[in-house]
């Protein structure tokens, strides 16, 4: 029983299935995945009731949960940095968009209510505060920071 609540917990928190083998050196927890589900099984949920009950509400709430859920699957399984080589790394963002840039180009970091900000060259970096960072990416940024400050 316990290896189960485990098994289950690890997926939650976003520990990468095979161990020491992260997905990338930032991703987005597995809980994002699931809250896309979550709200997919509501904008079903809304279907059915509008079948029985002939709400235009549900339609509209149908509607926007499966844009949500929609939103929440493309961040979870697109946004992520990768580290190249010692002086690159990729930032692919939640459109699937990817950027590569050097590290001795990161300028500043500014922290927002909900997420991290960095200013590399002449792009930014969007970092979720949900995020897990790989220790390599952080030594790597801060090496930068201290560098360049």
């Amino acid at each position: 029983m316990g290896l189960i609540v485990r098994a289950i917990l690890d997926m939650l928190k976003g520990i990468p299935e095979k161990k020491g083998e992260p997905r990338a050196d930032m991703f987005l927890p597995r809980y994002i995945l699931l809250f896309g589900v979550v709200l997919a099984l509501g904008a079903v949920g809304c279907l059915v009731a509008f079948a029985f009950i002939l709400h235009i509400g549900f339609i509209v709430a149908a509607a926007a949960c499966a844009i949500l859920s929609v939103l929440a699957f493309m961040c979870w399984s697109n946004q992520k940095i990768i580290i190249l080589d010692d002086d690159r790394f990729q930032y692919i963002t939640f459109t699937g968009t990817k950027k590569t840039y050097r590290f001795s180009e990161i300028k500043s970091l500014r922290r927002n209510n909900d997420s991290l900000t960095l200013f590399v060259g002449n792009g930014k970096v969007h970092i979720e505060s949900a995020a897990i960072l790989s220790d390599r990416l952080i030594k790597k940024i801060n090496q930068a920071l201290e560098k360049n400050a």
